[in-house]
């Protein structure tokens, strides 16, 4: 059995930067990974990442082998692909909005600075269990894949950072920490690295298309990564018996780009798009990236808010054990500074538009579009974490063009002002543990009142 300060379950992005924030703080971490030390970071996404998040985190921009392309703005298609919305927020100063990048280059590099700053790191590590002393988590099992050994380690504070698999989440019995994600509330996905017989252009330009005939609930990605390359996938809607690589190649014969393209990679996933968890805090345990449901809803992405899910714990973490207290209270701060201040209000707020977009089929989103009810500001600030409320004169303009749907009319605006009540009710996200039963409750008589389950 080894004792640390910490241990880390998982070394994706969320895991592998707040175990090297930990260390940096002087906390002695372990990190228990079940892939072999060079595979770290070998997952199927779209391979994006936004500028921001990396530059909130401190971490170095992609450069060399690990950077795919350099984005400048991603066009929202309705299915026709006659008109779009683009999405551009380039940060004043900076070069561009984000990039695509190599997810094990990204991945390997956020791991060796982990190492760098002291984390040990134990791979072919498959934790298995938590263990419990009266209701507080102490430390793990888990099994050396390679030897088939069984092992223990204990720490004053574990972090679940193991992505979908949530290793030990869903072993909890927490009221404030779900055990399962529902699969409505999942994508489930399939993409392909393909390799095209010439360049994608304009090469620095994400394409996401919206259309219920090949997403169904979800949308379609195409990813620059340079050259001739592109990431291309597709989300779907879980649980509702969808088959993606069958809608995917359905799809790719519809596209003359794709005629004649090499296969260099392909593969399936899943990803929670939801709200955050109630709670990413237990006694002893903190839950991070999409263990966490530190994911964007809309679009699937959660590279960049794991990372600063990671890099807003860790503190949080080391003022917890340097105080002695690692109970849900003591460790209640990250609960708070996540969502009052950082991605987590984001993350609620965009819930409520990804329930309206799974509510419009292909011929109303092409009403909104072709109609400009949703303009590309719109989307500007809800992306920005700041609703979606419209102006009175947006919304006269808006009538006279959506008089043939007010239905939907209506319904964008309820949503609207919703979203803009979720970012009101995280910015005040309760400072203790004391306050949040009433709190929560305001949050789900939100969903109820637009008839989502939240």
């Amino acid at each position: 059995m080894s004792q640390h300060d910490l241990i880390v379950v998982g070394a994706g992005p969320g895991g592998a930067h707040l175990a090297k924030e930990a260390a940096q703080l002087g906390l002695d971490v372990l990190v228990l990974e079940r892939l072999s030390r060079n595979r770290v970071g070998d997952k199927v996404c779209g391979e994006g990442i936004a500028l921001h998040h990396l530059k909130n985190a401190g971490i170095p921009y992609p450069t060399g082998k690990e950077l795919g392309n350099t984005i400048n703005s991603i066009d929202i298609y309705p299915p026709s692909m006659k008109n779009y919305i683009t999405v551009s927020q380039r940060l004043e100063g900076e070069p561009c909005d984000g990039w695509t990048i190599d997810r094990i280059y990204f991945g390997q590099r956020l791991l060796g600075y982990a190492e760098k700053a002291g984390a040990h790191i134990q791979d072919h590590a498959n934790v298995l269990d938590p263990i419990f002393d009266n209701g507080t988590v102490i430390g793990v099992k888990y099994k050396d894949t390679k030897t088939n050994a069984l092992h223990e380690a204990h720490a004053k504070v574990t972090v679940d950072a193991s992505g979908m698999s949530a290793s030990l989440r869903r072993k909890m019995k927490d009221p404030n920490i779900e055990q399962k994600i529902a699969l409505r509330d999942q994508a489930v996905c399939y993409r392909e690295i393909l390799e095209l017989r010439a360049p994608f252009e304009p090469a620095d330009r994400c394409w996401i298309i919206m259309d219920d005939q090949f997403s169904p609930g979800g949308y379609i990605w195409i990813f620059p990564r340079g050259g001739n390359v592109v990431n291309v996938g597709l989300g779907t809607q879980g649980g509702q018996g969808h088959r993606p690589k069958e809608l995917f190649k359905h799809f790719l014969t519809t596209n003359p780009i794709f005629k004649g393209a090499k296969v260099i990679h392909g593969g399936g996933g899943a990803a929670p798009i939801r709200r955050p968890l109630w709670s990413y805090v237990a006694n002893g345990i903190v839950f991070v990236g999409d263990t966490g449901c530190h994911v964007n809803p809309i679009h699937g992405g959660g590279i960049g808010s794991a990372i600063e899910a990671g890099h807003v714990a860790a503190p949080v973490i080391k003022q917890a054990i340097e105080a002695g207290d690692i109970s849900t209270a003591g460790l209640w701060q990250f609960n708070v500074d996540y969502n009052q201040k950082g991605y987590g209000q984001k993350i609620a707020s965009l819930d409520l538009m990804r329930h309206l977009l799974q509510e419009v089929g292909n011929e109303e989103f092409e009403f909104v579009i072709n109609n400009r009810i949703l303009t590309t500001e719109d989307l500007l600030r809800a992306n920005a974490g700041e609703g979606l409320e419209l102006s009175a004169i947006d919304k006269a303009g808006r009538l006279l063009r959506g008089l043939r749907k007010l239905g939907l009319l209506r319904r964008i605006q309820s949503v609207s002002r919703a979203m803009a009540k979720m970012l009101a009710l995280y910015q005040t996200f309760p400072e203790s543990p004391a306050q949040f039963d009433p709190w929560k409750l305001q949050v789900i008589q939100l969903y109820q009142d637009l008839g989502y389950q939240p």
